[in-house]
């Protein structure tokens, strides 16, 4: 899921596909190889040692590429993300939608070690119903308007206060960009 490793430390990657042949990979341009699954894999791998820079996963069928993932080392946290699973929701009192926050760099990758603390502001037709990171050992209250980030990750859950029109989302931290997202209600 990220590129942020220990210089020289080796990393198994896997690339999980359906529809394709074979996939190749790529350190910083340098191919390490193409990859084809056995009868009963669900994955091909390989063990690369780690240098900072990007990794890009080539997926073809029939020698015609069918897809490419390609990710790059982070650098310092800089901004935020906020990503609703729906922009739109229900004006019934209960709908929800679901919010995930992320640490971003200046060039948008995920913060993968960022544990910022990110506190929310919501106006309009809804609440914050509640937050959480992931974090099996965090001992931060479910029901709060901030929370840590887990993996440069955590998550905001609005709720509709039973008004049509829009919520509008805001996401702060120390040092960073902040983030805002809107959900309509209807």
């Amino acid at each position: 899921p990220h590129w942020n490793w220990t210089p020289g430390q080796d990393i198994d990657l896997w690339a999980y596909y359906n529809n394709a042949d074979e996939v190749e990979l790529f350190v910083n341009g340098a191919s390490q190889g193409v990859r084809s699954k056995g009868k009963d894999d669900f994955h091909v791998m390989w063990r690369v040692r780690y240098e900072p820079g990007t990794i890009k996963a080539v997926s073809r069928k029939g020698g015609k590429v069918v897809a490419e993932q390609e990710i790059s080392t982070a650098g310092e946290p800089a901004q935020i993300r906020l990503t609703p699973d729906k922009s739109t929701i229900s004006a019934d009192g209960k709908d929800l939608s679901f919010v995930t926050v992320e640490i971003l760099d200046k060039d948008g990758n995920l913060c993968p070690n960022a544990e910022n603390d990110v506190t929310f502001a919501v106006a309009g037709a809804g609440f914050i119903a509640g937050v959480d990171n992931g974090n099996p050992v965090s001992l931060e209250k479910f029901k709060a308007n901030h929370r840590k980030a887990f993996y440069g990750k955590c998550l905001v859950v609005l709720q509709n206060n039973g008004q049509s029109g829009s919520i509008r989302l805001t996401a702060a931290a120390d040092g960073l960009k902040q983030g805002a997202a809107v959900v309509k209600v209807n």
